[in-house]
């Protein structure tokens, strides 16, 4: 499976993974004019199976907010959610995949 790019740019902005797991992607957009982390993105990491093959992906921008990915101006605040959306996803899927039956 393609795993996430370690950096792209997008809107004029350059992205670098700062932190990732399986289910999560923490992301520092630097401006047009500077190398400076300016803002700081917390982004869900999805799954697409299409022509391309299996790939990991982030939402797109007409998507971005719906999937609970978030932008944050301050490190210490993306870093808290980043972590609490982690372990919530981590809950989730794993619930999804069912429990064991126990005799």
């Amino acid at each position: 499976m393609k795993e996430l790019v370690q950096s792209f740019r997008l809107n004029g902005l350059q992205y670098t993974l700062m932190k990732r797991d399986e289910y999560v992607a923490l992301y520092g957009l630097s401006g047009e004019y500077t190398d400076k982390v300016i803002s700081y993105e917390v982004d869900i990491i999805n799954i697409r199976k299409d022509q391309f093959g299996e790939r990991e992906h982030i939402a797109a921008n007409s998507d971005f907010g719906k999937d609970r990915s978030r932008c944050y101006n301050n490190e210490q605040k993306a870093l808290e959610y980043y972590d609490g959306i982690k372990t919530i996803l981590r809950e989730e899927r794993n619930l999804s995949k069912g429990v064991p039956k126990s005799i």
